[in-house]
């Protein structure tokens, strides 16, 4: 065998040796770099989509608060004042409330440019500040309509609770005073809070109509100077001259007066 014949059969195996190192080599370091670039994806995407999270997270209370306050706007803006004919809510008034969707074209064009970053510009935060005090100056303005709303209900049946408590002892008013008492209780409860259907505004006024019915009942018509002498003696006492022949009267036909005592200061 000659010399050259010698030196390839030696190094032949060699090369090929090495050859083939360096391809799993390469295969290897193809695969590695495919899999590293698959774990950077991964992490952009976790990156974007904590970041969406981050958004939602933010505008999702004060975005909430705005649609109730608007829902309830909407809806008593159709209730009508029974006297005036006008809606109990008055009208939204932009100069007061403000322009939320200037910041809101504001935030879309950011968004537009910065996509997934978008939580970390300027614009986002004053479209959530802008959401949070449009969502608070809309609820303080319908629930003050509201309240103003209701009150006007509560005057066509509230009654004196000094005359109420004192005429509580008349046959068959226990049962009438408890009965509007619950119905009381019961309107306090459902008007507390802003309406948000048009069945709890139809609950509220159902109530009402109730109240009336048993203001009715209530036998608290009495004369003027009567009513006077029974606020007298609930408070901090009657004086002798308001113990006129009409209240004696008034007393003796529809109360009992010996349940009342003179008493010298």
């Amino acid at each position: 065998m000659s010399e050259v014949n010698i030196s390839e059969a030696v190094t032949s195996p060699v090369v090929a040796h090495e050859l083939k190192e360096s391809s799993v080599f390469a295969l290897r370091s193809s695969e590695f770099k495919a899999r590293l670039e698959r774990h950077q994806q991964l992490e952009r995407a976790q990156e974007i989509r904590d970041s969406l999270l981050q958004v939602a997270r933010r505008i999702e209370a004060p975005a909430k608060k705005l649609e109730q306050s608007l829902t309830s706007y909407l809806l008593l803006r159709q209730v009508r004042d029974s006297e005036s004919g006008e809606p109990i809510v008055g009208m939204f008034d932009r100069e007061i409330f403000g322009h939320p969707q200037t910041l809101l074209t504001a935030f879309q064009q950011q968004y537009a440019t910065h996509k997934h970053d978008v939580a970390q510009v300027q614009e986002f935060a004053l479209l959530v500040l802008e959401i949070e005090r449009l969502a608070g100056g809309l609820s303080d303005h319908t629930s003050a309509a509201w309240r103003n709303y209701t009150r006007t209900l509560k005057a066509q049946w509230e009654v004196d609770q000094r005359l109420f408590i004192n005429l509580a002892h008349q046959e068959g008013q226990r049962k009438v005073q408890q009965h509007y008492s619950d119905l009381v209780a019961q309107f306090t409860n459902i008007s507390r809070g802003l309406p948000k259907t048009a069945d709890e505004v139809e609950a509220v006024l159902a109530v009402h109509e109730k109240l009336c019915q048993q203001r009715d009942a209530l036998n608290l018509d009495v004369p003027e100077e009567v009513k006077l002498f029974l606020k007298a003696v609930a408070g901090q006492g009657a004086t002798l001259d308001m113990l006129t022949s009409n209240v004696c009267n008034w007393l003796a036909k529809e109360d009992d007066p010996t349940r009342y005592r003179i008493k010298r200061l």
